[in-house]
């Protein structure tokens, strides 16, 4: 071998090394592109449609039920860009700004709120459920929490998930008291608070200010920036009519409507549901009334999708609603209702299903 094949055979093996290098780097770069580089972006496609009977327990309770009471979700994922790219093909799927969802708020006090919103959803179920059937309750509150500060606002040292237990001195386990306690003081006064965290009792302090409340039309008000959430016990005055919620990962209070229908089958004799799959969403109010709710149409899909056969949709959202179904292959009947009563009429105008029974001659 000469000195020029030689200089040849090194410039082919380091043009080689710099070649694969240069692959590395981009394979690199496109992958950190794709999963891990973060964007401010979410995507919200179909979630579940799931039975309620397993997260709920009526003590003395009739448990038959041929069909099922279903609750919808939605799923919310962080979008990075390979997903963002994957979910562009979807019809389902929506985009929305992370900031968007949270308004301000981190993430762990978005998550709170989720729970005290199924909390209060679950509570209202049950106090409509006893309204339905006449069941006599007495309501006990247990503990007064702090959700979240409102951004830019508030000016206090409370977290999220703190416990109030005192203001001032002065004992406190509702909103009410809070605001009757508040009303002897002015703008701008700081205020010792005594909050359990963590298990461990402590004082913090807490600077009045001037704010409008979140999502009300109401004039400002002097408080502490802060929205709380109240845990209250229903407590039924036959101890058979006792009812307990599972521990479910679901937030949010779009599942009182559904709650409470599973809970009247549950405390009344037969078999609500007919033998049906019902699914629906709507916030239930302890008078009955059904509310608006976000995400309905990725809801219907996840209804659809689980074989449901009637959803009940508030009166809100159904032309929403019904613009998606319109684009799908079903046979799933929509049916708008403003009250809880309105579902019970839907349902009873379902034609009885009956379980199959194999017969051996």
């Amino acid at each position: 071998m000469n000195e020029n094949d030689e200089q040849l055979g090194k410039q082919q093996r380091y043009g080689g090394w710099h070649f694969s290098w240069r692959w590395l780097i981009a394979i690199v770069a496109l992958v950190y592109f794709l999963v891990y580089m973060p964007t401010p972006y979410v995507i919200y496609t179909p979630g579940s449609a799931e039975s309620i009977k397993p997260l709920v327990e009526v003590k003395g309770g009739d448990d038959t039920e041929q069909g099922a009471f279903m609750l919808t979700t939605v799923r919310r994922t962080y979008a990075n860009m390979g997903l963002i790219i994957w979910h562009s093909f979807n019809s389902d799927a929506q985009f929305g700004k992370k900031q968007d969802a949270l308004q301000g708020r981190s993430e762990a006090e978005y998550e709170t709120e989720l729970v005290f919103s199924m909390s209060g959803s679950q509570s209202s179920a049950i106090l409509a459920a006893y309204n339905a059937a006449k069941i006599p309750y007495d309501k006990v509150n247990t503990g007064l929490y702090v959700i979240y500060n409102l951004p830019t606002v508030s000016s206090n040292e409370f977290k999220t998930q703190d416990r109030l237990l005192s203001i001032e001195g002065q004992k406190v386990n509702t909103v009410k008291e809070v605001k009757a306690i508040i009303a002897k003081y002015k703008e701008g006064q700081t205020l010792t608070v005594q909050i359990e965290r963590e298990g461990k009792k402590q004082d913090v302090k807490a600077k009045l200010v001037r704010y409008k409340p979140y999502k009300q039309a109401e004039n400002t008000v002097v408080g502490f920036g802060t929205t709380f959430g109240e845990k209250v016990d229903i407590v039924p005055r036959n101890p058979k009519d006792k009812i307990t919620f599972h521990e479910s990962d679901i937030g949010g209070p779009s599942a009182g409507l559904m709650f409470t229908l599973e809970l009247i089958n549950r405390l009344t004799p037969g078999d609500l549901s007919r033998g049906h799959l019902i699914a629906g969403t709507g916030e239930i109010t302890p008078e009955g009334k059904v509310g608006m709710i976000g995400g309905v149409q990725h809801k219907v899909v996840a209804a659809d999708q689980e074989g449901a056969s009637l959803f009940l949709v508030p009166e809100g959202n159904y032309e929403e609603a019904k613009a998606k179904v319109d684009t799908m292959d079903t046979k799933m009947k929509l049916v708008p209702v403003r009250t809880l009563q309105d579902a019970l009429t839907a349902i009873e105008q379902l034609e009885v299903k009956t379980a199959k029974v194999n017969e051996t001659k």
